[in-house]
């Protein structure tokens, strides 16, 4: 099932991609400059996982998978800048303040480290096959903890967001990827943590959006979380 589900992925995944760059050529904000790396090294993953049967066991495949898990550690933790980013631009005061930036870029570039020092360090991949898919896989997986603390960031400043103009979108998806990322791959597979990655990024991208303008329902309230 993976083995044709995943390219549907893979082609989902270059959809939200053109979406975002047409976005792009509007409105250049680091939010949506954030979101295009995520989306560009899902690109890469989804393709890769469809096409890695044809490559086979070996040295190729392994250090063609490697990026993969670097770029998560690398791009996952910046989502913490976009939720903050949406605040501000939502029109809540707190987001918009020197300090408060400054604690989510270095919490960000500590995510990073110890993505580095938990994900990286030690790494070693070893071929998976899953529902007639190849690709490599940490042996030893560890907790993703940057995904984990950006998506429930992402999680409270959408439900913010979402009593404050009722733009619900960002919410549902942000719900969908906190849900899927909690099934036990262990038991399912990565198919569904995968599947709700596009949800999750389609909800960005429509939010972003929306922001510039381009959508229905914002309407700016005085904001009342300070």
């Amino acid at each position: 099932m993976a083995a044709i589900v995943y390219p549907i992925y893979a082609v989902a995944h270059i959809t939200l991609l053109v979406w975002g760059l047409r976005q792009w050529r509007q409105s250049r904000t680091l939010a949506l400059g954030l979101i295009l790396l995520l989306i560009a090294g899902l690109v890469y993953d989804t393709t890769l996982t469809s096409i890695g049967r044809f490559f086979g066991e070996g040295t190729l495949l392994q250090t063609l998978n490697l990026p993969r898990f670097i770029f998560h550690v690398l791009v996952t933790p910046g989502l913490l800048l976009v939720g903050l980013e949406m605040a501000r631009r939502t029109g809540f005061v707190w987001a918009g303040k020197k300090w408060v930036t400054a604690v989510s870029r270095l919490i960000t570039l500590l995510l990073i480290i110890t993505g580095f020092a938990l994900e990286i360090v030690g790494l070693e991949l070893v071929p998976q096959l899953y529902g007639g898919t190849l690709r490599y896989v940490d042996a030893a997986p560890k907790p993703p903890v940057a995904s984990i603390v950006a998506v429930l960031f992402l999680l409270v400043v959408s439900f913010l967001i979402l009593r404050k103009t009722g733009w619900k979108w960002l919410f549902v998806g942000t719900m969908v990827m906190f849900l899927g990322g909690a099934v036990p791959q262990s038991q399912v597979g990565p198919i569904v943590a995968s599947g709700a990655e596009i949800i999750f990024l389609a909800s960005l991208l429509a939010t972003q959006q929306w922001l510039a303008g381009q959508l229905p329902a914002y309407h700016p309230t005085p904001v009342s979380v300070r």
